[in-house]
């Protein structure tokens, strides 16, 4: 009796065994799959620039943004209200800006824990390469979007914030981005729900995503793509700050 009893144990420590190798997947084998939903790892490792024209929705507002980034080099931002563009910048190490709406009419340097929070927007590839970069990921889970199967992928980005991701268990696209970043002392929260995934020149972009954060309660706002470029040639000199 002990026998059959030891042996009905380890077929089911092999049984047990079998499923978890076969079903398990590690955070490296999502990411893998993810880059591949992507346009894969070749594609992502030749994406030096993008430009993107888009139109952001506010409290029934139509807002245009146009939006130019060079890989580990620079971010910039437009945002026309009401006839007056504010700028935003990352050049580096260093920011600035251009408010006209807030009487900023010449451009002021961004303090530096801002610069260090919007850091990881010069980032074009994501979770490619993530150990290069510096960053840490953890699988926490899987869960339910709206229907859709996803795992949680938690990155732990050099300037000290974290972004949990969802990644679709049927598509691989990232649906959700949750964000934790320290600005100012203070800890913000934002989340960023996409959708309408496109592929331009064979890389997979979001054209539609919906962003909420906890430094505007109540609040959110609808981005629409318009158009995007890859590889753009952009003049660099956009993201110096002027000296007057």
């Amino acid at each position: 009796m002990q026998n059959k009893t030891f042996l009905k144990s380890v077929i089911f420590l092999i049984i047990a065994g079998i499923s978890t190798s076969t079903f398990a997947q590690t955070v490296d084998e999502i990411i893998a799959k993810h880059l591949t939903a992507m346009g894969g790892a070749d594609k992502l490792s030749k994406l030096k620039s993008v430009k993107i024209t888009g139109e952001m929705k506010v409290m029934n507002m139509e807002i245009p943004v146009i939006t130019t980034i060079v890989q580990d080099r620079g971010f910039r931002s437009e945002t026309t209200v009401q006839g007056q563009t504010i700028i935003q910048v990352i050049d580096k190490d260093k920011g600035w800006s251009v408010n006209p709406m807030a009487g900023q009419t010449k451009a002021t340097p961004l303090p530096e824990e801002v610069v260090k929070s919007l850091s990881a927007e010069t980032d074009l590839t994501g979770l490619y390469n993530y150990k290069e970069k510096g960053q840490t990921l953890t699988l926490d889970g899987e869960d339910d979007l709206a229907g859709a199967k996803i795992y949680k992928v938690t990155v732990n980005l050099k300037n000290g914030g974290k972004r949990t991701n969802y990644i679709s268990k049927d598509t691989y696209y990232v649906l959700k981005v949750v964000a934790f970043m320290n600005v100012n002392g203070q800890d913000v929260q934002s989340t960023n729900n996409q959708s309408d995934f496109r592929q331009v020149d064979g890389i997979t972009y979001p054209f539609t995503s919906e962003v909420e954060t906890s430094a505007m309660p109540g609040a959110s706002m609808a981005m629409t793509i318009k158009s995007l470029q890859v590889n753009p040639k952009i003049d660099e000199t956009i993201f110096v700050m002027p000296k007057e």
